[in-house]
């Protein structure tokens, strides 16, 4: 992989091995998030690894199907509804702060945009739900290659205030004077849906328990994706910029693509969740685009587990519940402040990675003191779908 004229630490002797800086220090908030973040997963699609995962996958799109007949108070499968499009926003979070280690404040702008452009099309032109929701995903993808030519060259703290500040900006526009027409600005904007998507007319599209496999199955398959993604030679990539982007350029690499790729992905996530959150509220407001989403997405997926693909579908489920029972005397933010507090400072790695941990510990306590805790159990730890798994990068494996 390395280009003509670079010098490749394949090629290169010790002794003609180019001096390259450490990995890299965090400092602030992206230090303390930055001790959630897992070192390199062990990577390789084989394909009885691919084949364990759609497995899983399949299993888990079952269990989540039956979840409507199960739960049939109206008012816990809404809140579970909305769980679930708070946890695809934070997925998206997650998967770049996971394999590039950038957190960003800005996917807000991926999430309202798509749901703005599908009320657009709704109201202005006239367009049935499904072209609409169409066109949402496809403006929230094309806004965030826009935005991620124009940030994802940065990192840490400035990559964070990049993406916020233009977040913002998004925010201030849909309020001002000469949106109104098109955003309603601050009185935001009511879609009138005219006809059915995918055989759910307007009314069922509003019930969270009949629409619920719309937004499930879409949730599992872009986590399996996203999955998959992690752990291609792609994935190996990423983490190699993350571990250490200046070793990965002397290695002949264009990082700047990857994180490009990554961003794009990621914001196609948040677009479609944005798209599902349209079509079930049928109305959309600034508050979609403002920075106490993204807080409470990047909450969510902190207190989850930022280092496990399943942290911020966890996460995103509980803040959903833990606002339903908790908001009540207005303190909610003082709550989840305290917890994330918590998990920061002494729960590396979220709820799921404390449950991982305990499992393990469990599991090594019946197998005996020669429990496998070298190779052996590195390998068996890679075939655990849907987590992440260390495993230290090598930029020479990468490079051939």
């Amino acid at each position: 992989m390395s280009t003509p004229g670079s010098i490749s630490p394949v090629e290169a002797g010790p002794a003609d091995a180019p001096t390259v800086p450490g990995p890299p220090r965090y400092g602030g908030l992206s230090g303390m998030v930055a001790r959630h973040l897992r070192p390199a997963p062990a990577t390789g699609l084989t394909r009885p690894l691919v084949l364990r995962g759609a497995l899983f996958a399949l299993v888990l799109l079952g269990a989540g199907l039956a979840v409507p007949y199960i739960v049939l108070d109206r008012f816990w499968i809404g809140t579970l509804f909305d769980g679930l499009i708070l946890a695809m926003l934070a997925l998206s979070i997650g998967f770049l702060a996971r394999h590039l280690g950038l957190i960003s404040l800005g996917h807000t702008a991926f999430f309202g945009g798509s749901a703005y452009a599908l009320g657009i099309a709704v109201t202005q032109w006239g367009w049935s739900p499904l072209p609409a929701a169409l066109f949402g995903v496809l403006a929230g993808t094309v806004l965030s290659v826009v935005m991620g030519l124009l940030v994802v060259r940065a990192s840490g703290m400035g990559f964070l205030m990049l993406t916020l500040a233009l977040g913002q900006a998004l925010y201030q526009f849909s309020v001002q004077q000469v949106a109104i027409p098109w955003t309603g600005a601050y009185d935001g904007l009511q879609i009138p849906f005219e006809g059915d998507f995918l055989g759910y007319t307007p009314r069922e599209m509003m019930a969270g328990g009949v629409f619920w496999p719309v937004v499930w199955i879409p949730l599992v398959l872009l986590a399996l994706v996203l999955w998959l993604v992690g752990r291609s030679r792609f994935g190996t990539v990423m983490e190699g910029v993350r571990e250490n982007e200046e070793r990965m350029r002397f290695s002949g690499f264009n990082t700047f693509r990857p994180r490009l790729i990554a961003f794009v992905l990621s914001g196609f996530v948040a677009s479609v969740a944005g798209v599902l959150f349209a079509l079930n509220a049928a109305y959309v407001s600034p508050d979609t685009l403002g920075f106490l989403k993204a807080g409470d997405a990047l909450t969510a997926a902190i207190i989850g587990g930022l280092g496990f693909l399943a942290g911020p579908l966890v996460g995103g489920m509980l803040y959903i519940v833990a606002q339903s029972e908790f908001n009540a005397g207005g303190n909610l933010h003082l709550y989840m402040g305290i917890v994330l507090i918590v998990v920061l400072m002494f729960l590396p790695g979220g709820i799921v990675g404390m449950v991982v941990r305990g499992a393990r510990r469990i599991l090594r306590r019946r197998s005996g003191p020669s429990a496998p805790d070298g190779p052996a159990g590195l390998e068996d730890r890679a075939k655990d779908p849907f987590v992440d798994e260390p495993a230290a990068i090598d930029p020479q494996e990468v490079a051939r």
